[in-house]
């Protein structure tokens, strides 16, 4: 665990940790939805979450490798998990040589997809 692994709800820590350490990507929001929780605001709907990170346009070869092992796991959740490029479907400029990007699920855990993404990650690295 990272030193802001902390700050990362308990249901995302795995994905995060994920995308982190096996797929090298740095993020830098995410959420999850829960049931009411006194004195604080949910972050996503019940039953939905969202994580958002940026990747550097300089190693095209790099993104595409680690996009396509998510794209893989989103596949196998065809309707349920979603990846948008936020700067070509919300006009977000690219910043700092940097592109945005949004994974979000509804009616998937963030565990669950995180399982099937390390599963993807793995076969991927045993067919190179």
């Amino acid at each position: 665990m990272t030193q802001n692994d902390g700050k990362i709800d308990r249901n995302m820590r795995v994905l995060v940790s994920i995308l982190h350490h096996y797929l090298n990507i740095k993020t830098y929001a995410s959420g999850v939805g829960h049931s009411k929780l006194p004195g604080q605001g949910n972050p996503a709907p019940k039953g939905e979450f969202y994580v958002s990170f940026a990747l550097p346009t300089n190693y095209p070869e790099v993104i595409e490798d680690n996009l396509s092992i998510m794209k893989e796991a989103i596949r196998l959740y065809e309707g349920k998990v979603f990846l948008e490029n936020d700067n070509e479907t919300y006009n977000f400029p690219i910043k700092d040589g940097c592109c945005s990007w949004t994974l979000s699920g509804y009616g998937v855990t963030p565990i669950n997809f995180a399982s099937t993404l390390f599963s993807q990650y793995l076969l991927a690295k045993k067919n190179k």
